[in-house]
């Protein structure tokens, strides 16, 4: 427990609790022993509590057993029920890996195909930071970011809130051939014996390139700016385990997926074909291979904390600490302070330049020109300052 570093402690601060799904309220069933199942709308998966069943959420042209009225996932109206994902051979649980399709029984070695009942499977990301990490994290931001008021430095937060941000992934294996030609710059030599040199010239040369290669298209499924954040870094080799019903805090707040599987596979395909050659009017012939579509939910902490007047946010990456945006109110006095710094050195450069073009009278009117130019840039520059009262951040990231 630490109250001088800038965070309180667990008891103080605030989180939102969402409702846990009752299985009165999901009407599901499981269909080998006939338990309540508790199903959110963000899980594919679900681990029955009474006969351990592994169970997955399917549609089909029938209701749910335990109950007339089953939820839609992602909108869809269609009827949804629970099937047994279990061994044919033994009846024995399987488990689940990401990229798996095939998938061994632990207990007879029977093999199993796997089929995803959306189209789509889905995934998280393993939070690594409790409440008060991400806290200590949000603190020490303040301490060190350039340009934050002092009153903001040693700020408490009062609110920390986990957040899951549902990220779409197209993933797909590319293969084919990509023709073509195009410029690039070369030395080459130019003249005979003694004349001769070398010479950088644009050569075009072409372009026979084979592609065999994995390209994934991350795209969020959410609005994020609406959380003050932007879209966290993701590379596709980070580790995620499959979502499973019950899986993530009840305590945190899954946000709603928007757009479908098969909106992100149109666009993937459109982005994962597109030449990389470089060459000019490139003939691509380009086919995407094992083609899989991935909701996956990041989780982001999101804090608040007073400074003045106002309350001001900050995002935290759940995974490694970063800051992810934020918030903060700026030094105004410290901006103040150097305006006039510079004003007042611009003003001892123009009151010398003035005095020498006064004694060295053969250089007159070039010293008395520097001084009217050091004059105009001195009136420009404290005429177009602007007072920066808050100072907002947000971490940069690559796809």
């Amino acid at each position: 427990m630490q109250n001088g570093g800038g965070y309180m402690s667990e008891e103080t601060l605030v989180s939102t609790e969402a409702k846990p799904v009752t299985a009165a309220e999901t009407g599901f069933a499981c269909p080998q022993c006939g338990g309540p199942v508790d199903m959110s709308d963000q899980a594919d998966v679900a681990i029955c509590a009474f006969c351990g069943s592994s169970l997955v959420l399917q549609r089909g042209s029938a209701r749910a057993p335990f109950g007339d009225s089953a939820p839609a996932i992602l909108g869809d109206t269609a009827p949804v029920v629970l099937r047994s994902v279990q061994c044919p051979q033994c009846a024995g649980p399987l488990g689940v890996a990401e990229g798996r399709r095939i998938l061994a029984c632990g207990h007879c070695g029977v093999r199993v195909v796997v089929k995803k009942p959306d189209g789509f499977s889905r995934w998280y990301f393993p939070v690594r930071l409790d409440r008060l990490m991400a806290a200590g994290a949000g603190s020490a931001w303040l301490k060190q970011h350039p340009g934050i008021s002092k009153q903001a430095r040693d700020a408490h937060f009062v609110e920390a809130r986990l957040v899951w941000a549902p990220i779409w992934e197209y993933k797909a294996l590319v293969a084919g051939w990509e023709f073509g030609s195009k410029l690039r710059t070369q030395y080459q030599l130019v003249g005979e014996d003694e004349s001769a040199r070398l010479d950088l010239r644009l050569v075009r040369e072409g372009v026979q390139e084979p592609r065999l290669q994995e390209r994934r298209l991350f795209q969020a499924a959410t609005d994020l700016a609406a959380l003050g954040a932007t879209r966290p870094r993701i590379t596709g080799r980070e580790p995620v385990l499959p979502l499973l019903a019950g899986e993530l805090d009840p305590s945190s707040q899954v946000l709603d997926a928007e757009g479908t599987a098969a909106a992100m596979v149109d666009k993937g395909r459109k982005a994962v074909l597109q030449p990389l050659s470089g060459a000019t009017y490139p003939d691509a012939h380009l086919f995407p291979l094992r083609e899989s579509t991935s909701l996956l939910f990041y989780p982001l902490w999101l804090l608040r904390y007073p400074a003045g007047n106002r309350v001001y946010h900050m995002v935290v990456n759940g995974r490694n600490g970063t800051v992810n945006s934020a918030t903060a109110p700026a030094a105004t006095k410290e901006q103040v302070m150097r305006v006039a710094v510079r004003a007042a050195l611009m003003a001892v450069a123009v009151v010398l330049l003035v005095w020498l073009g006064v004694v060295w009278g053969a250089a007159r009117a070039p010293m008395l020109t520097a001084a009217v130019i050091v004059s105009l840039v001195a009136i420009l520059m404290v005429s177009r300052f602007r007072m920066q009262r808050e100072v907002e951040y947000h971490e940069p990231f690559s796809s």
